[in-house]
């Protein structure tokens, strides 16, 4: 049976960050938003922040966060597979560049 773990990040925003450099499978995002506006947490499937431009890359799975709010989507019990790896970008729009500072966790196993 793999290991369940958890990866945290507490200064995403319109940066790319590598949070996990391997294949992994997702159990669940939780974002929180310290925005009084809208966020949206872009996560990518990718070996290399290097390889995430953020507005230009489309992203493997994103997360709405209403604002100063949190929010978590849970996937279903098979998980969702990054085969590279997981990059996060968080956003004032669903696949934008434009930057808003949230926290991000990651469950995983």
């Amino acid at each position: 049976m793999p290991q369940a773990g958890k990866v945290t990040s507490n200064s995403v925003a319109g940066t790319a960050v590598l949070l996990i450099g391997h294949r992994v499978t997702l159990t669940q995002v939780h974002g929180i938003n310290t925005t009084g506006a809208a966020a949206y947490v872009q996560l990518f499937d990718a070996a290399t922040a290097g390889a995430v431009t953020p507005g230009t890359t489309v992203p493997d799975h994103v997360l709405t966060m209403a604002a100063s709010a949190s929010a978590i989507d849970v996937f279903s019990s098979d998980g969702y597979v990054f085969e590279l790896g997981v990059v996060a970008v968080a956003t004032t729009t669903n696949t934008g560049s434009t930057g808003a500072t949230t926290h991000v966790r990651l469950g995983h196993f």
